[in-house]
C-alpha cells in the first residue's frame, strides 16, 4: 500500500484577478508602516490577510476567522478575549465575533493603516 496521496483539487469560486489580488495582498502605505515597530509586525502577511477578507468571497465566519487572526498579530485581544471568543465557540458550536469585536479590529485597520475594509475595494 502506497503512502502517496494524490492532491486534492477543490475548486475556488473566485475570479482570477480576485485570486491574484489576494496573493499579492492588500498594499499597506509607508507612512503607516513607519509608525509602528517594523519588527512587531509581518506586514506582508496582513496585507494577505486583508486582501483575502476583501476579494475571496467569505462567509461571516471565515470573515471573522480572518479578524481575529489581524486582532492576535496586532495585539488587539486580551486573555479574556480570547477566552470568551473561545467560550462561545464551545457553547454554540461555531466560530464568531460579536459586532464590538469586528468594529475593534475595523477601527485599528483603519486608524493604524488606513486601510478601510468597510470601503469598497478598489477596481483596477
Amino acid at each position: 500500500m502506497s503512502r502517496y496521496q494524490p492532491p486534492r483539487v477543490v475548486p475556488l469560486d473566485l475570479l482570477d484577478t480576485d485570486y491574484a489580488k489576494i496573493v499579492a495582498g492588500e498594499a499597506i502605505p509607508e507612512d503607516k508602516k513607519q509608525r509602528l515597530a517594523q519588527e512587531s509586525y509581518d506586514f506582508d502577511k496582513l496585507g494577505q490577510y486583508i486582501a483575502r477578507y476583501r476579494y475571496g468571497g467569505l462567509d461571516q465566519q471565515a470573515q471573522d476567522d480572518i479578524l481575529c487572526t489581524i486582532a492576535t498579530v496586532a495585539g488587539l485581544f486580551t486573555l479574556a478575549d480570547v477566552e470568551d471568543i473561545n467560550d462561545r465557540l464551545r457553547y454554540t458550536g461555531r466560530f464568531y465575533l460579536t459586532e464590538g469585536e469586528r468594529q475593534q479590529v475595523i477601527n485599528w485597520l483603519q486608524d493604524e493603516l488606513g486601510i478601510n475594509l468597510n470601503a469598497p475595494p478598489t477596481v483596477e
